[in-house]
């Protein structure tokens, strides 16, 4: 099929890039690596009529690791990120990780950051691993700048708070701590190829006695946006990991939600994949830690 539309702009600046998506608001649509928009172009499952293209644009690119926070260009290509070296040896680990969950080689090597989180998809890989890291949205458009908590950005399936003449820059992540990692499973039919049925991510910060004194946990694929489960964490903190803390916490997951029944998955089915994951992914982030 051939994609519609009538004007195709690939600004080398942000301002530039500002200045075009206030003047066509939401008749334009922003695109970077492409493997969502140009498709639904294709299937006219989208109507706009103009593209502006900000792949070009080098600040969007930039990947920041210091000692006390991690800032991720929204432009960046999930291959790379899967791969870079100093966010791969990170306390952002997760993130890296993650990034190399999406989908096959070839969109890998053309995604990015930002267009896996805009779409607001309830499966997408990398948002578990931002929301366990308190991730926050960097956003510009012609009001200036405003920073968003991950957890605030996602309205529903396909939407989050953008406005329509805003756009994501980047996404800062906060210091972790010591004695602190995550871990991420996602569970797919074909593997990373295929959409999540059900995707858990885990975060655990152990004081020295052993007791819990961080736990962050999201899951994606069982609501209309990926989610925190704030009563597991609280429920972790300050306790041994036992098994029978761990087998709470997987049970108490399992009974937050209330996932839909599709083509991939029954709802019970996610329940139970929920709760088996959160077990493994609750050792396996200890596991990391040492």
């Amino acid at each position: 099929m051939v994609m519609k539309f009538e004007k195709y702009y690939r600004p080398k600046t942000l301002d530039e890039a500002i200045e075009l998506v206030q003047e066509y608001g939401s008749d334009c649509k922003i695109v970077a690596g492409g493997t969502d928009v140009v498709i639904r172009l294709k299937a006219h499952m989208l109507a706009v009529k103009t593209i502006v293209d900000i792949s070009a644009i080098e600040e969007l690119k930039k990947v920041e690791i210091g000692a006390q926070q991690a800032v991720i260009g929204a432009s960046r290509d999930l291959m790379s990120l899967s791969r870079d070296p100093a966010l791969c040896a990170s306390q952002w680990q997760i993130v890296a990780e993650c990034a190399g969950h999406v989908s096959s080689t070839q969109i890998r090597n053309r995604a990015t950051m930002g267009g896996n989180n805009c779409n607001a998809s309830p499966s997408a890989d990398t948002t578990p691993a931002l929301l366990i890291s308190d991730a926050v949205v960097n956003v510009v458009g012609p009001q200036g700048k405003r920073d968003i908590p991950i957890e605030e950005f996602f309205v529903g399936p396909g939407k989050t708070v953008l406005a329509p003449d805003e756009i994501v820059v980047s996404f800062t992540l906060p210091e972790q701590g010591d004695r602190c990692a995550a871990a991420y499973h996602k569970h797919a039919i074909r593997g990373d190829t295929d959409i999540s049925i059900v995707g858990v991510g885990v975060r655990i910060g152990l004081a020295e006695d052993g007791t819990v004194c961080k736990a962050r946990v999201a899951l994606g694929a069982v609501a209309p946006k990926p989610i925190r489960v704030h009563a597991v964490e609280e429920y972790l903190v300050g306790k041994q990991l036992t098994d029978e803390v761990i087998e709470e916490a997987a049970r108490m997951a399992e009974q937050s939600i209330t996932p839909i029944s599709d083509q991939r998955a029954s709802a019970e089915y996610r329940k139970e994949m929920v709760y088996v994951n959160m077990k493994h992914m609750i050792r396996a982030a200890v596991e990391k830690i040492g």
